[in-house]
């Protein structure tokens, strides 16, 4: 069992945001558990429940629609139980499908907070709240409304 000392855990969520959300260094989704729980409009119809699926959907929706991206974290800090909270914008290129709604060629900006919890090392929890100018939700507008109105 590893021990991670509680100030570790503002390390362990900018490796796994910058590492992997931001694509330079994917091998950090080892810090994922296998039975994370991630609310995110990535998939707005129900919570990831798991390492393998959380993967499956970063990959078939920002690895797949985005590229030439770039991310600045804005702001990243501990709470008083541990949690991470980390403000950050990105952009990047819509160079391919989202959603079913094919590539448009511009750049999009897709600013984000993201609420996580570590638990030995590995992120348990994590809930994405999109903080978006709506440009990056507009891509797949019609998508989200057929599943959640």
């Amino acid at each position: 069992m590893m021990t991670v000392a509680k100030t570790d855990h503002v390390a362990l969520a900018r490796r796994f945001v910058e590492g992997v959300l931001g694509g330079k260094d994917p091998a950090a989704f080892e810090l994922v558990d296998e039975n994370v729980w991630v609310s995110t409009g990535l998939k707005p119809d129900a919570p990831i429940t798991s390492k393998r699926e959380y993967g499956e959907v970063l990959a078939s929706t920002l690895g797949r629609a985005f590229s030439e991206g770039e991310m600045r974290i804005e702001e990243i800090l501990e709470t008083s139980d541990g949690r991470v909270l980390v403000r950050f914008t990105a952009t990047a290129l819509h160079s391919g499908e989202l959603f079913g709604v094919p590539p448009s060629g511009k750049r999009v900006t897709m600013a984000e907070l993201h609420l996580m919890r570590f638990r030995e090392g590995k992120l348990v929890e994590n809930f994405v709240g999109a903080l978006n100018p709506l440009s990056f939700e507009m891509i797949y507008a019609d998508h989200i409304a057929k599943l959640i109105l």
